[in-house]
């Protein structure tokens, strides 16, 4: 009788301190729990992890996992506190560019929608982030470092410009003022001549018998408008581009 319990005890001892085995007879693992594929349509398989619906504030261990089923997401204990599973890769306010075209995976499509078609848990994310409304509307932008003119969040700027008067270089146009020139008068071939008195007179010849203005003739000429009066146009200042969708995550 001594041996056998000798014998019982020495196979739990053994059962105890190796690997165990679910669905194996050779574990590779302290719990090593493998199955196939279930042959009926409504078998079940996998592992279910323990579902609470509050975090247990005391008696932890780093590395316990559990599923929250207020907002349906796996949680890991990690020494100090409880983080979410499902953050430790992506973060709320996190921003790609992606040639995907709708939302996936808790990335959510920048297109200025409003607020209240996302989920509430999105919603929420949203306005801790500072959202209005609406979401970010990042059709036809550029996106730039935040900056004291630059705040997060704030859009600006134009795809197009048209410059103004006092944009223009500094230049004075202007003719000169030394305009000093002569007129002819033409000649003339007729003479009337009314003579009172003893008068001397000497005829020309016609061809050389002319008259002139003074030339003492300074003036200033204004120019006309400097663009010729063409349509004023804006000029294109978009820098060549490459157009993808842009994305924040705000969880599901």
């Amino acid at each position: 009788m001594k041996k056998t319990l000798l014998l019982i005890s020495f196979c739990l001892v053994n059962a105890a301190m190796a690997q165990v085995g679910v669905g194996t007879t050779n574990p590779q693992a302290d719990l090593d729990v493998r199955t196939t594929n279930p042959a009926a349509p409504d078998a079940t398989a996998g592992i279910a992890i323990p579902q609470i619906s509050t975090l247990p504030a005391t008696g932890n261990r780093a590395g316990q996992v559990v599923y929250l089923t207020t907002d349906n997401h796996y949680y890991y204990y990690g020494g100090a506190s409880w983080l979410p599973i499902y953050q430790q890769v992506n973060s709320y306010g996190d921003v790609k560019y992606s040639f995907q075209t709708t939302d996936h995976d808790g990335w959510i499509l920048m297109d200025g929608r409003s607020k209240s078609t996302l989920t509430t848990t999105q919603q929420d994310a949203a306005t801790a982030l500072g959202f209005g409304e609406s979401l970010p509307d990042l059709s036809d932008k550029t996106i730039v470092g935040t900056s004291g003119s630059k705040p997060l969040g704030g859009t600006g700027g134009n795809a197009s410009i048209s410059i103004a008067q006092n944009q223009l270089p500094d230049v004075t146009l202007s003719t000169s003022t030394n305009g000093a020139h002569t007129h002819t008068a033409g000649t003339s071939s007729t003479y009337l001549l009314n003579l009172t008195g003893s008068v001397g007179y000497q005829l020309l010849n016609s061809t050389t018998n002319t008259s002139s203005t003074s030339s003492s003739g300074s003036h200033s000429h204004t120019t006309s408008s400097i663009n010729g009066g063409v349509t004023q146009q804006a000029l294109n200042v978009q820098n060549p581009y490459m157009a993808i969708n842009g994305f924040v995550y705000l969880g599901k």
